[in-house]
């Protein structure tokens, strides 16, 4: 039976907005929903149902009954209750259950000692893999959010002021990173009648494009026609710091823990270089690092 009732949680966090708009917009006909607290003050776009529970079991199963899929894009806060929203989803009767991975790599081991945070995700995993026998699942991985991450500075991008923060020991490193808009794709494309079946119980890696930091700053220099003011960094010294700050309790320096673990090649976070890129079963054009990049300067 095809997928067609679709709930998402996360709808007005970082990535959760891009999911619903695709899912609203995509030609297979989704009837889209947004899961949110009772005592959230988010309001959905016209045509969007808005279910709102307050976590317990019984709240959450007649929030999902009808539903055919949940879409999970929670923050990290909220990781950890997925279980719940799992056995609730379980109970009422949910089809396929796309857990709130999206980003790097978290099924190497590795990854978890450059950041421990991630850990809650792997916990998630494999609970939901545990339950393959009641309820389908598909991972997500898309390394690097690219359009957000430029848009913030997280990966070192100042186009306003032409000025980039490069990790000079690393800036060669390629690996992948996709545009929100495309995570929502992919979402939708795992969804659809001719692919669902393809993407049930499987872990899937997509992006939007492969590039090192140096192809990054050149991409935005060929595209604004200037010469980027470069300072360089280095990401281990940041690293170090950071590990130290997290186990007092700062979580401020989590952006070198999480850049160290991609720019490691033994991650994995290069999909293209290792082969396990799913763009083509999910028909998920990768749109490049030129023509992105032009559509943000």
């Amino acid at each position: 039976m095809a997928i067609k009732n679709v709930v998402v949680i996360g709808g007005a966090g970082r990535l959760g907005p891009s999911i619903v708009e695709t899912l609203v917009a995509s030609p297979h006909g989704y009837s889209v929903s947004v899961l949110s607290r009772e005592s959230s003050k988010y309001e959905p776009q016209a045509g969007i149902k808005l279910l709102k529970t307050d976590y317990t079991h019984e709240s959450l199963v007649a929030a999902l009954k009808g539903q055919d899929a949940v879409i999970s894009a929670i923050g990290a806060a909220g990781v950890s209750s997925q279980a719940k929203v799992i056995d609730a989803a379980i109970a009422a009767g949910v089809k396929r259950f796309i857990p709130s991975e999206f980003g790097s790599d978290t099924t190497n081991p590795l990854t978890l000692e450059y950041f421990p945070g991630w850990a809650e995700k792997v916990e998630i995993r494999k609970y939901l893999e545990s339950k393959k026998d009641q309820i389908e699942y598909t991972v997500i991985f898309n390394g690097l959010f690219f359009d957000w991450g430029i848009q913030v500075g997280f990966l070192g991008i100042n186009t306003a002021e032409k000025t980039a923060r490069v990790n000079t020991k690393y800036k060669d490193v390629a690996v992948s990173a996709t545009n929100l808009s495309d995570i929502g794709t992919a979402v939708a494309q795992a969804l659809s009648p001719a692919i669902a079946a393809k993407t049930a119980n499987q872990t899937l890696r997509i992006h939007t494009l492969t590039a090192s930091q140096a192809d990054i700053v050149a991409a935005f220099e060929a595209a604004s026609g200037s010469k980027y003011i470069v300072h360089e960094i280095d990401l281990d010294a940041e690293f170090t710091a950071a590990q130290q700050k997290l186990q007092q309790g700062d979580f401020s320096g989590v952006g070198a823990l999480i850049t160290r673990a991609m720019v490691d090649p033994r991650t994995g976070n290069n999909f293209e270089q290792a082969g396990t890129l799913s763009n083509e079963l999910l028909e998920l054009p990768a749109q490049g690092l030129k023509q992105t990049v032009q559509a943000l300067v």
